[in-house]
């Protein structure tokens, strides 16, 4: 399996430095995020700036596993399914472009007015057609465990068993079964084990829970998580992709930023220390 990390969670570095800085610390590929903003508008999205992507990250003897895109199929309007279809499209293109095969993409936050089981049927009726789309273009669409919609096994084992294409997986993000629910870690690992069959992406952060009963995401190995555990549960379904470490646990950085808690440097700084000290201790338990 290959190494690396998720660039949303480092996005505040610019491109090139990100890229420097995954293979500084023993990474070899990389979820390459497309949120707005990212990497300071260092990345060139448009079909003549694609290529320079492609070549910059060759160039540092890296790969692009997965990118990381935006989608939302709670919803039923027709006009509003026809923008997500849209930048389903983009996304598969964009990947072609960039020789990726895998998209991660969200199912969308909790609609007032709808019922978990109606924006589940919504969520499955969208992937149906957005599958067919990304079968167009031979890309695997990933859905990540996110949010309160598609957060437990059961769930996402639904969605994934009734859209039944080969062109629809699943992101499995290790720390997000217990972060805005109520999972304990315990039901995390039986939920890894219920999607594990359908992952074809993997986001690995470690947690906390505080004496507030909130939890804080904090570097692989300081947390609750035992990831031998997990990277066994994948090795039984036969899982050969990468696995991506995505820190991100000290907040959100416009607050911490805004309030003084950190300047923009130090943010920068901890983002860096505590992706090196995932990276060190995923190698150890890889026995790489």
């Amino acid at each position: 399996m290959e190494l690396g990390v998720v660039t949303l969670s480092i996005g505040f570095m610019d491109f090139l430095t990100v890229l420097r800085f995954i293979k500084e610390i023993g990474g070899t590929t990389m979820e390459l995020s497309t949120a707005d903003g990212v990497h300071n508008n260092t990345l060139d999205f448009t079909p003549k700036g694609r290529s320079s992507i492609v070549d910059a990250v060759r160039s540092e003897g890296l790969s692009i596993t997965s990118l990381g895109g935006y989608s939302d199929f709670t919803i039923s309007d027709p006009d509003e399914l026809r923008k997500q279809f849209e930048n389903i499209e983009w996304y598969c293109q964009l990947a072609v472009d960039l020789k990726v095969k895998i998209v991660r993409v969200m199912a969308g936050n909790a609609k007032e007015g709808l019922s978990q089981s109606q924006m589940v049927d919504n969520i499955i009726s969208g992937f149906k057609v957005a599958a067919k789309i990304a079968e167009k273009y031979g890309v695997i669409l990933a859905l990540e465990n996110h949010g309160t919609v598609v957060n437990d096994g059961p769930t996402l084992l639904r969605v994934a068993e009734s859209v039944g294409s080969p062109n629809f997986r699943v992101t499995m993000d290790t720390g997000n079964f217990c972060w805005c629910t109520d999972n304990t870690v315990d039901e995390a690992y039986r939920y890894f084990e219920q999607v594990a069959p359908y992952v074809a992406n993997v986001h690995l952060k470690d947690l906390v829970v505080g004496d507030d009963n909130k939890v804080k995401f904090v570097p692989l190995g300081e947390g609750l998580l035992d990831y031998r555990r997990i990277i066994d549960i994948l090795d039984g379904v036969g899982y050969q992709g990468a696995l991506l470490c995505e820190y991100e646990g000290m907040g959100d950085p416009r607050v911490l930023i805004r309030d003084g808690i950190f300047t923009r440097d130090e943010f920068v700084n901890e983002l860096q220390s505590g992706t090196r000290r995932s990276l060190v201790h995923l190698r150890t338990v890889m026995g790489a």
